[in-house]
């Protein structure tokens, strides 16, 4: 099994299938907005806050604030912890594998006794104690196979041993770096009011009278200077 699937399992059990949709979001990206999340999920902010704090309890996950300068309020940046997710999976499947294999053991080295209506199950001396009798309802203990039950341990240490060697192998997953201040959701343009509309066409009739302006006095300037030319020439 792939790490990430293993990491996936470990949330499931943690904080539900939406914790598992939050970690696919983060799997991609560092300094995730909450803001962000919950906008991708399609869950309110608080929902999406409960789910981190679930996963914050376990150390999955950790944040950075940063405050909004137009709002003035701060916003958490979050980040999926998959260094500490590796570190308490492989403490977690090593206990279990441990346990496993002590009961392994002494499902072969006993024998069991049960009883039908599988109310109790007795180890041998503990049966003849009771004379092959259920202490809850009286029937008789029947020994048990414990064929089925040494198989499936077997198949639990396999299938953690096989998780265990992935989980030890080099990490492959790593987010990207992002941006605290960078959202996906960029804020929408304002709509200019009519009153800041006036008065831009307002600036640039006046700016076009301005020109038009400096242009005729600049041809009256040439006009007059045509003219006093004229008037020398006739003097001599």
């Amino acid at each position: 099994m792939e790490f990430l699937k293993i990491v996936e399992e470990f949330v499931l059990e943690v904080g539900g299938k939406d914790a598992v949709k939050l970690l696919q979001l983060l799997k991609d990206f560092e300094n995730f907005s909450e803001f962000d999340l919950a906008e991708e999920l399609k869950l309110n902010i608080n929902q999406v806050r409960n789910l981190l704090y679930k996963l914050n309890a376990h150390n999955l996950v950790y944040s950075n604030r940063k405050k909004d300068r137009e709002k003035g309020w701060y916003i958490y940046y979050w980040t999926f912890n998959f260094n500490h997710a590796r570190d308490i999976l492989i403490s977690r499947k090593e206990r279990e594998v441990k346990e496993l294999k002590e009961e392994l053991e002494k499902e072969k080295q006993h024998r069991f006794f049960i009883c039908p209506n599988r109310c109790v199950r007795f180890e041998l001396e503990d049966a003849m104690e009771h004379n092959y009798k259920c202490t809850e309802c009286g029937s008789i203990l029947q020994q048990e196979d414990s064929t089925k039950k040494v198989n499936e341990i077997e198949s639990r240490i396999q299938k953690l041993t096989q998780d265990l060697d992935e989980l030890n192998k080099p990490m492959i997953v790593m987010p990207k770096p992002k941006r605290l201040d960078e959202e996906k959701v960029k804020s929408k343009p304002r709509k200019e009011s009519k009153k800041s509309k006036k008065t831009k066409k307002h600036k640039k009739v006046k700016i076009k009278k301005l020109v038009k302006k400096k242009s005729k006095s600049k041809k009256i300037k040439k006009k007059v200077f045509k003219k006093a030319k004229v008037k020398k020439k006739s003097r001599r």
